[in-house]
């Protein structure tokens, strides 16, 4: 599932493990990549996903320096790990998940 962010990084910062997904509703690269994030956070269930619209809570943008969408930033315990600009593919994506998790 995937949880649309509301303005509370304590939310975020209290998992384990969360993805924040940056993203705009006019962004088309941003909605290729919908489908097969919406997959992920069905079969990642340890990892929380948070889609951030930038228009929105553009302070959480300026805060990770997001300079792009979409861009995914991995978290563990409210602490960045890693992130990927402009994201096209699910292998990418699941390829950190894995590696985030059993580390």
């Amino acid at each position: 599932m995937i949880r649309e962010f509301d303005g509370d990084f304590g939310k975020v910062e209290r998992a384990k493990y969360a993805l924040l997904w940056f993203s705009s509703p006019g962004c088309p690269p941003c909605r290729m990549i919908e489908p097969f994030m919406h997959e992920l956070s069905e079969e990642y269930k340890e990892v929380e996903f948070w889609e951030v619209d930038v228009g929105k809570h553009l302070w959480l943008a300026e805060k990770f320096d997001v300079m792009n969408v979409p861009t995914l930033i991995y978290l563990k315990e409210g602490n960045e790990i890693t992130r990927q600009n402009l994201v096209r593919r699910r292998e990418d994506v699941e390829n950190i998940l894995k590696d985030i998790i059993e580390s």
